[in-house]
Formats: structure tokens, sequence, C-alpha cells
């Protein structure tokens, strides 16, 4: 196995250490810097940031009640995987619910100011479109769903979204980078952030479901090529 690739820790942070390996681990793991079924030691994580193995130890325990790694008795702890497309047919069942739930919410919560952004992030992703700037595409992809889960302004409802959204992050770059997907995918923000501007909050609830549905079906396409090329190695 090759050194494990993080980045250092922030000299300048001020935050307590643990949370801040917690941090760069979480980073790790949600980029895909570290791979699903990847294996950690506290050790070598310690090595690799220069800290204690304490503060490594609490920042694990705080990912495992997350599910983003596993620990497994008497072997180690490993990077969790979605293993199946049950999973993510299962992750993505709950999250078109909630998602449609929140830009109901949001529809009829919405800030002129708030709006106009929401507005301007859809015709930001057309810029990236033409620039191919796939990085950039997925900064504002984010941007755009917190803004969507804050306004709802239910904290159990962004709590959970924000972990579903988390999930299928490792799948995100691959799933967008789809031919025709990222087309697909600044037409449905544009009509999601047109009908929350407009207070069309049932409008806006069957747009963010639907935008939830061509997600799925991308990410689904994405994780059943990458295991059939695990298959023919």
């Amino acid at each position: 196995m090759g050194e494990l690739n993080l980045p250092a820790l922030d000299s300048y942070s001020y935050q307590p250490l643990r949370k801040q390996v917690y941090d760069v681990l979480r980073e790790a793991i949600l980029t895909g810097r570290l791979e699903p079924g990847e294996k950690i030691t506290e050790i070598e994580v310690a090595n690799k940031l220069n800290v204690s193995r304490t503060p490594v130890r609490e920042a694990i325990r705080m990912l495992e009640l997350e599910e983003l790694i596993v620990i497994v008795p008497q072997r180690g702890v490993f990077v969790a995987g979605i293993k199946s497309t049950k999973e993510i047919n299962d992750i993505f069942q709950v999250r078109s619910e909630l998602e449609g739930l929140a830009a109901y919410l949001t529809a009829q919560n919405i800030s002129r100011e708030n709006a106009k952004k929401m507005v301007e992030y859809a015709e930001n992703l057309k810029e990236c479109l033409v620039n191919d700037d796939l990085e950039r595409c997925i900064e504002i992809d984010i941007s755009f769903h917190q803004i969507l889960y804050e306004v709802s302004d239910n904290k159990w409802l962004q709590k959970l979204l924000d972990s579903l959204f988390e999930q299928i992050t490792r799948f995100r770059s691959q799933s967008l980078n789809r031919e025709g997907r990222m087309k697909q995918a600044h037409k449905e923000h544009k009509e999601l952030a047109q009908a929350i501007e407009q207070g069309e909050a049932e409008k806006a609830r069957l747009l963010a479901q639907q935008h939830i549905e061509s997600a799925r079906q991308s990410v689904i396409a994405v994780f059943e090529k990458d295991l059939d090329k695990k298959m023919k190695k």
C-alpha cells in the first residue's frame, strides 16, 4: 500500500486537533483521495499529519458516526463504500422526498437576495458547461443545494439532507462528467431556481424530485460501470 493521500493540517487553525483531523479525513473521503475499502490506521494518519494518536482516534469515532468509515473488529478501520445499486436507490429514495420538501419550504421562505443567488448559480452552470470546467460546476452545484437546504429553515431536514448529499459525493464528478448530464443538470437547476424565485412551492417540489431522479440514474450508471471494470480485473 502506498503513502496515505492526505493534505497537511492548517498550521494557523484555532480549532481543536480532533476537529482538524476529522475535517482532513472527511474531505479526503468525500473527494476520493481515500478510496472505498482503503484501510487506514491511527498511527499512519498521526504520522502523516504530525499529531498524536488521540485526536486521530477521536476523529475516527466521529467519522464512524457519519458512516463514512467502518471499524471491523480484528481487522481495522476502512473507508466506507457503497456496495450495491440497492444502497444507492435507498439513498436517493429518501433524498427525493426530503429534497422535494426542502424545495417546497424554500419557495415559501426565500428572500429576493437568495432567490437571485440561486438563479445566478444556475446561470453559472451554463458558463461551466461552455468552459468544460467540471471542478467549478461541482462547487456551484454544492452551493446551489446548500441555499436550498438552509432557506428551508428546518435544521433537522438540513442535517438529513447534508448527510445524504455527502454519501454520493464521491460519485459526483464522474456523474456530472457523463455525456449530456451537465447540460441536463443546468436545465434542471434553472427550472427549479425559477420556480422557487416565483414562489411556486408545489412546482418546486416536483422539479426537485425530478432533478434527484435524474441524478440517481446518472450515479447508478457510473456505479455499474465502475463495478463492471472491477469484475473484469
